[in-house]
């Protein structure tokens, strides 16, 4: 076998050529380790969770929330008294009171409200024990003071009722004010003139002055009974309407019992409104078609 000898020049230019090669792979390997040290912390912190929010309390309603409250079952109950008339009216009267008086009892004694809720309280109370009069006597309890009871009909043609109904059905008519607590609506008589009546939800019949009477040339026909504050069966005059109107309501050919001169105002009662369902709001009274 032959024997070959490298040049002495030649292997010194392998020696540097590996030299070179082997400390670019040197190089490499420190860059690369840098490299994913450099990309791999960072991303690791950004893959960490972040911290859950703390717990936020349930929010509880203010003293204040609750004095309203007491107010508004309040305001119901005046409402309702408004047209209560059987001993479940009055009982449902009663149960907004005790409520109302409830919240007002469970507010702090620190609380800004409560030196008015103790007066608030008292008020209620009063008003509580005569809706528990009213509700024990009703089953038994005589027509309202004032109130026409029984008018007879002295034509030959029947009331007639007749009304353009709005789309919903439900007349609103406007309270103009208050007598005590009932509301009183503006009413016109035969087309001619208008005058304030009280919506009298226990009524049958309806009542005019003697002042209206004299103002609308009203004739008595006749005689009928009713009940006053002082006495019962008391004869009133009677005489009849062509038309009485209300914001669109039309009842014709109605027998209205004429008072002396004691009563200011009229009352209006199921005569004209007995079609309908009756709901007083505070500032309005709401008449819808059956």
């Amino acid at each position: 076998m032959a024997n070959y000898s490298v040049p002495p020049s030649i292997l010194r230019v392998l020696l540097v050529a590996l030299t070179f090669l082997s400390a670019a792979c040197r190089e490499t390997t420190s860059v690369d380790s840098q490299s994913k040290a450099y990309h791999t912390d960072p991303g690791a912190d950004l893959l960490q969770p972040a911290p859950a929010p703390p717990p936020q309390p349930t929010p509880t309603p203010s003293t204040w929330e609750f004095y309203q409250q007491a107010l508004d079952k309040a305001y119901s109950a005046a409402s309702i008294a408004q047209s209560a008339r059987s001993r479940s009216d009055w009982e449902l009267v009663e149960s907004r009171w005790q409520q109302a008086i409830a919240i007002l009892q469970s507010l702090p004694a620190d609380s800004p409200q409560h030196a008015v809720a103790q007066a608030k309280i008292s008020e209620y109370q009063r008003n509580l024990n005569y809706a528990q009069q009213q509700a024990n006597s009703a089953a038994s309890k005589s027509p309202p003071v004032g109130v026409v009871t029984a008018i007879p009909t002295y034509s030959e043609e029947p009331v007639t009722l007749s009304a353009t109904p709005p789309e919903t059905n439900v007349f609103r008519v406007p309270i103009k004010r208050r007598v005590g607590r009932t509301p009183v609506i503006e009413v016109t008589f035969n087309n001619q003139r208008s005058f304030e009546m009280i919506v009298d939800t226990g009524a049958s019949g309806i009542l005019i002055t003697q002042q209206m009477a004299n103002d609308l040339n009203i004739v008595p026909v006749g005689i009928a009974k009713a009940n006053t504050a002082s006495a019962r069966g008391v004869e009133f005059a009677v005489g009849m309407m062509d038309s009485i109107s209300v914001n669109g309501m039309v009842a014709k050919n109605v027998p209205v019992a004429i008072a002396g001169s004691q009563l200011d105002v009229g009352l209006l009662g199921h005569e004209f409104f007995g079609d309908y369902d009756l709901t007083i709001r505070q500032d309005a009274i709401e008449f819808e078609i059956r």
